[in-house]
């Protein structure tokens, strides 16, 4: 009997809860995969969003949180660059990028309390994606 027909036949014969069981593997698989990537590009977002303003940010001290209906939420703390924190434009950047926050804090370790910045900048404040 040829291997095909044989891994056919073993499957054919498996109980339901079984085919259950390995298809769950293969979705969960597919989710986190899918759930790592999200939360990647939407960090790329907040870094590009967050650099238009303040180009010298090196990372965002952030808070996630769940909001008065259940849903996550994520909060900026502070803007952090290599000469401290930039104050001034904390403002500006929350409106930029409150709503990626949110979508952030949906799929990240909710633990997590800060953004590190990946993306180089040359000298004339354009970026370059270092992330492998």
């Amino acid at each position: 009997m040829g291997r095909g027909l044989a891994t056919a036949l073993a499957r054919r014969s498996e109980t339901p809860y079984a085919r259950a069981q390995r298809r769950r593997e293969r979705v969960r698989d597919t989710f986190l995969t899918a759930r790592d990537e999200w939360r990647l590009l939407l960090e790329i977002l907040i870094e590009g969003e967050t650099r238009a303003v303040c180009p010298a940010a090196t990372e965002l001290e952030v808070e996630t949180y769940t909001d008065e209906l259940g849903e996550p939420r994520g909060r900026l703390i502070s803007i952090l660059t290599d000469e401290g924190s930039a104050d001034k434009d904390e403002e500006a950047v929350t409106e930029r990028i409150s709503e990626l926050l949110d979508e952030w804090s949906i799929v990240t370790d909710p633990d997590t309390t800060e953004i590190a910045f990946t993306l180089a900048v040359d000298v004339h404040g354009s970026t370059s994606d270092d992330r492998s």
